[in-house]
């Protein structure tokens, strides 16, 4: 019996794409409440306090997600669990933008977190099973600016629609997710052998209960290696520094620099846009220049991006240009490290069969910095004010890099 061909490079780009589109799709109904907060809290005389506590609950849930939908992407399929994900997030979102009371607001927005935490690991879990180690890193690095395309999107238009009221920021984001949900359904493929071609690094003839075994292998393995822990520290900072900037740009742009609420969500934009293309670098960097360690390039970005926050605190008063440059080399440097630790780092961790319990729990144990970095902001920013909370990020950016310091000539086996 001959073997299967790979997959024709047609269908592989349209894997990717279109997971590529999907991830970048969840943003437009998680973004959006960032950009409607300030309306929201003159419209319905929130305080910030209650603000944050519909981004705890949120991130709360999310970081929850995160373990339960790792381990799910493993046994479901990435089609499934992004596919219900997606739709989920719709309908909450649409939910969300009828309610006017506070209590509602948190429970339906940690239910979004909570399926918003599908979109990972199971797209994670997608990648790796499409692509080999090999080429992981480019790969990677490519699709993972989807979730800063994601965001630039998500606001411009969420910010585009406040025309019509902060209701209006989440209604309309929905029918774009679900229409994306359904795309995902009938384009992808949980691996190529589903559709006649060799998985990269898994044997096609296998049977579903041979895998089944290997997978149940394959998470012990996991579970006990402490570079998964030590990702994951590392990931803890970085999403302290990440959530406060997505949850809250817009909101200090607005109390530090007086601009309207319009001004400052498109201003915010820059913090997202800024990582495409270092995002694109950092995994050439990565596979090209430094021999697929992608540990020690996340190290790298880490230490960059603490120097970016010292630039920022110099140059953010000295006019609206410079402040746009300051938060694109923040973003561009932190998402830099931020793809590699959470995404090709991650999925050479699990390996075939178990990169979405591996990217789970990495963004699992990050997303409590998430949800920490809620209190974090508020009591910084309101007993100190915005620029001792730079200051603060730069002392995260460098203890970032620490638990990634002994993995600096790792490398994936697969070549």
């Amino acid at each position: 019996m001959t073997e299967p061909p790979r997959a024709p490079a047609s269908v592989e780009q349209r894997v990717f794409w279109v997971s590529w589109l999907s991830y970048f799709s969840y943003y437009f109904t998680r973004s959006n409440f960032s950009v409607a907060k300030k309306p929201m809290q003159q419209e319905l005389g929130l305080t910030k306090d209650q603000l944050n506590y519909i981004d705890l609950a949120s991130l709360s849930a999310y970081c929850v997600g995160q373990f339960v939908h790792g381990a799910l992407g493993d046994v479901l399929g990435p089609r499934r669990l992004v596919t219900l994900g997606m739709l989920a997030s719709a309908a909450l979102s649409v939910a969300f933008g009828l309610n006017s009371i506070i209590s509602i607001f948190i429970l339906l927005w940690a239910l979004n977190g909570f399926v918003q935490a599908t979109g990972w690991p199971g797209n994670g879990k997608l990648m790796a099973s499409w692509f080999s180690a090999r080429e992981r890193g480019e790969k990677m690095g490519v699709w993972s600016t989807c979730y800063q395309a994601g965001g630039v999107a998500a606001k411009l238009l969420a910010t585009a629609l406040l025309v019509w009221g902060w209701r209006a920021a989440l209604l309309g984001p929905a029918l774009w997710v679900t229409v994306v949900a359904l795309t995902f359904w009938l384009a992808v493929r949980d691996r190529p052998s589903e559709l006649g071609y060799a998985n990269p690094e898994i044997d096609a003839k296998l049977t579903d209960a041979q895998l089944h075994e290997l997978r149940r292998a394959a998470w012990p393995v996991v579970l006990k290696n402490a570079r998964v822990w030590c990702l994951g520290t590392t990931y803890f900072f970085m999403k302290m520094m990440r959530y406060a900037f997505i949850y809250w740009l817009p909101f200090y742009l607005y109390e530090a620099y007086h601009f309207d609420a319009a001004k400052a969500g498109y201003v915010s934009i820059a913090f997202d846009a800024g990582g495409i293309p270092l995002v694109v670098f950092a995994g050439f960097m990565a596979d090209r220049l430094l021999g697929r360690r992608r540990i020690a390039t996340a190290a790298f970005w880490c230490l960059a991006l603490c120097g970016a926050l010292g630039l920022y605190r110099v140059i953010g008063d000295e006019g609206l240009v410079w402040n746009i440059v300051g938060l694109s080399l923040i973003g561009g440097t932190l998402f830099a490290a931020d793809s590699l630790v959470s995404g090709a780092a991650s999925q050479d961790l699990g390996g075939p069969h178990a990169a979405a319990l591996a990217c789970g729990l990495v963004n699992g144990i990050g997303s409590i910095g998430g949800i920490v970095q809620g209190f974090f902001t508020v009591w910084i920013s309101t007993e100190y004010g915005w620029d001792a909370m730079f200051q603060v990020f730069m002392l995260f950016a460098f203890l970032s890099a620490l638990p990634l310091l002994p993995f600096l000539r790792v490398r994936p086996h697969s070549t």
